[in-house]
């Protein structure tokens, strides 16, 4: 399992997704891995990680990776989501 720090979660260039902007703690992170959004304390909303790009001008250290999660299809869970405002949070990323 892998762990990223999220610093800061925006709305994708599409308006589709949303980038889960930080830096990975700790294993390694590619596309089609599952990141776990945590809800409540019991709840976890588990989403495939669209694409992982990386912020080569960003200054700051802490948002220089991006895990994109693609919300096309589903636009009631993206508000749901972004309602959360997850920042200064570390996420569990998973294989399956």
């Amino acid at each position: 399992m892998a762990v990223f720090h999220v610093k800061k979660t925006s709305l994708g260039e599409d308006q589709t997704s949303l980038v889960f902007k930080g830096k990975i703690i700790e294993g390694p992170i590619v596309k089609g891995m599952t990141l776990e959004i945590p809800v409540t304390q019991e709840a976890v909303v588990k989403m495939k990680i669209f694409d992982v790009v990386h912020f080569e001008k960003q200054k700051d250290e802490e948002k220089k990776v991006g895990l994109v999660v693609d919300f096309h299809d589903l636009p009631d869970d993206m508000e749901v989501i972004m309602g959360l405002n997850i920042a200064e949070e570390d996420l569990n990323i998973t294989s399956d």
